[in-house]
């Protein structure tokens, strides 16, 4: 009843009016109903914009708060962790200015024809070295790091080249300036990074003489983050 009493008078004033004034009448009623639109799409802009700002907020600071227990986790686990992340952060010249992330090589499976032997990495090895993965875009290199009391050094890499197919496999040797002076050929290798049970594993095999060798590493909990 009350808008039809409404359309009544609007159209009565209407009719009353001249030519001009029922265009000016029309005109207005128009722009205000613009008004009111954007006035409604400029709310409900603001409003979607504002709950997906705190949607990204809430994530970033959960991403944070795993970020830092994992680190906090290595770092209080393995003593060797936090120098093994000050050499790798110093940028030294046998990263050879790649770009990538480290891990802390923590156990490794070795199937050597359905006879498997376990190894623990997370200790010295008889070198009295840690071994930690570097992964690039273009290759995976294996540092032995020598690390003691304060001071961490760099013993040895291997690099294996990423690929669908078998690759080849290098020994580095560096010279006195810290420049890549040797890569020595030892093989070819499959290989590939994958999860399994929430860890990262890396693996590589090779056929050597009839006999097929699968070395597959475990690199702790997958970084979720």
């Amino acid at each position: 009843m009350k808008n039809a009493y409404l359309l009544s008078a609007f159209l009565l004033i209407l009719s009353s009016c001249g030519k001009e004034e029922k265009e000016t009448i029309l005109k207005e009623k128009v722009e205000i109903r613009k008004v009111e639109n954007k006035k409604e799409k400029k709310s409900y802009v603001s409003e979607k914009w504002k709950q997906t700002k705190e949607v990204f907020s809430e994530s970033d600071s959960t991403v944070k708060v795993r970020k830092n227990k994992y680190y906090a986790d290595l770092n209080a686990k393995y003593p060797d962790y936090k120098l093994a992340e000050k050499w790798f952060s110093s940028k030294p010249h046998q990263l050879m200015n790649k770009k990538g992330d480290f891990y802390k090589m923590i156990k490794s499976e070795v199937d050597n024809n359905n006879t498997i032997e376990h190894k623990d990495l997370s200790h010295k090895s008889i070198f009295d070295t840690f071994k930690y993965l570097y992964i690039t875009e273009e290759e995976y290199l294996i540092y032995d790091l020598k690390i003691e009391n304060t001071k961490c050094d760099y013993v040895g890499v291997r690099r294996i080249k990423k690929g669908f197919r078998k690759e080849p496999v290098h020994d580095l040797t560096f010279d006195k300036n810290g420049d890549l002076g040797k890569e020595i050929y030892l093989g070819e290798v499959k290989q590939c990074l994958f999860t399994k049970n929430g860890h990262l594993f890396f693996e590589f095999e090779k056929d050597s003489k009839g006999q097929n060798i699968r070395n597959t590493i475990d690199l702790g909990i997958e970084r979720n983050f």
